[in-house]
């Protein structure tokens, strides 16, 4: 029994030892293969590697990084960019949304509309009220983009005019909603242009056509009653065409005289000068046409003014324009004072014709330098005013680079003045 035992023990003992080595075998090719397998793909990599580049992967992901943030860059710089050159310009820009709440505003619609503070978050119609421009926002709702339209906004009881447009903006995702772009252009200096031009030729033909009415009218009576007007009465016409003659006449050499300093700044030729020797010489030129019992003519100089740069021709005009107005406006002043001002704190001196006479009503003083304006219309056509001589006043003042003024009180007289800056020479010699 026990030898049986045995060769039983025996017998599985060689099984076990047979299956062994028969897995020993199956791992050797397990292993065997995977080391293949591996080696293969090691040699695939290498020569993957081998085609890149180990440093080459490395260096080509630096350059995706950099290229990455040098177009995040180049995109923060244009947005800069943009954004400076939207906040530069003079046009208001806005853009709003459907619901017409402003989502970007530059800083001219900031100045005009809300005096420099933002304007982002809120909706048109509280920025800005205007029914011309709500029927524009209207009209572009449904179209890509407006043409250019004349709005008009009431801006802070002035009434201001632009020349607006709209284009719809697609944002950068696909869902993104649709915003419009709303661009004004400033045109109410142009608009105030367009209307002093239409007064001004209104004013010329008006004033062309009486005098012109005039002597059409006198020369066809001279021509048809020919045989019937006794000799004073065509005395009697024939001098009151050669005054609307002369009128006319005037009117044009004043209209010539405004057409040229308006469009030829340069014809004013500044000299550096004393003034008080041209103020002796108006004063001296108009003592003949004084009445000796009751009239004078004064010439008060500031000690301290010393040299002027001005054109002695033009300043010359100027004070001319302001005396003959006093000898055909206020023939019963009893003085004239030419009165020159130092005025050290403002860098000018104040050259003043001051005369005692009726005085000028306050409403009228606002408008005396405009072209046309008379305060006493018929007078002053009788007179020979041609209405142009206080404004072209004023354009001479301005080139020189200073400014006029009038000042008037009823029943006690009026003081018209204007302004002449320091010269550079002369105010180097009041520092040293």
């Amino acid at each position: 029994m026990l030898w049986f035992l045995t060769l039983v023990l025996l017998i599985l003992t060689v099984a076990l030892s047979i299956h062994i080595l028969r897995l020993r075998r199956l791992f050797r090719e397990l292993d065997g293969s995977v080391r293949s397998r591996r080696r293969l793909l090691l040699e695939d990599s290498a020569q993957t590697l081998r085609k890149i580049g180990a440093f080459g992967l490395v260096e080509s992901l630096n350059e995706l990084v950099d290229s990455h943030n040098q177009a995040s860059a180049q995109e923060s710089g244009y947005s800069s960019q943009v954004e400076a050159m939207l906040g530069a310009v003079q046009e208001v820009v806005i853009v709003f949304n459907g619901d017409r709440v402003v989502e970007y505003a530059n800083r001219s619609a900031e100045r005009l509309f809300r005096d420099g503070q933002s304007i982002q978050g809120l909706r048109l119609e509280g920025v800005f009220r205007s029914l011309t421009l709500l029927e524009l926002l209207d009209a572009a709702t449904d179209v890509e983009r407006t043409g250019p339209s004349q709005i008009r906004i009431e801006q802070d009881g002035e009434t201001l005019w632009f020349e607006a447009s709209c284009a719809k903006v697609i944002g950068m995702e696909p869902a993104a909603t649709r915003s419009t772009l709303l661009v004004l252009h400033d045109i109410t200096k142009l608009k105030a242009l367009e209307v002093m031009r239409r007064e001004f030729v209104a004013n010329v033909s008006h004033e062309l056509r009486t005098p012109l009415t005039i002597i059409k009218g006198f020369a066809e009576t001279l021509i048809d009653d020919e045989a019937t007007i006794d000799p004073k009465s065509r005395s009697r016409f024939t001098l009151k065409i050669l005054n609307n003659a002369e009128r006319l006449h005037v009117l044009v050499e004043d209209l010539l005289t405004l057409s040229r300093i308006e469009s030829r700044p340069d014809q004013i030729e500044p000299i550096e000068q004393p003034l008080r020797p041209l103020l002796d010489e108006v004063a001296e030129n108009y003592r003949t046409r004084l009445n000796s019992e009751h009239q004078r003519i004064e010439v008060k100089m500031d000690a301290n003014v010393g040299a002027l740069a001005f054109d002695r021709y033009r300043i010359n005009q100027v004070l001319d324009n302001f005396i003959e107005n006093v000898f055909r406006y206020a023939p019963d002043f009893t003085c004239i004072q030419l009165v020159v001002v130092h005025e050290e704190a403002l860098g000018q001196v104040r050259c003043l014709v001051i005369d005692d006479g009726p005085g000028i009503p306050e409403k009228d003083l606002p408008h005396l330098f405009e072209r046309f304006y008379r305060v006493d219309k018929g007078r002053s056509r009788e007179t020979g005013g041609t209405g142009l001589g206080l404004s072209i006043v004023k354009h001479i003042v301005q080139l020189h680079g200073g400014t006029v003024q009038a000042e008037s009180t009823l029943g006690e007289g009026t003081r018209m003045s204007f302004t002449l800056p320091f010269s550079r020479s002369y105010t180097n010699s009041k520092n040293t």
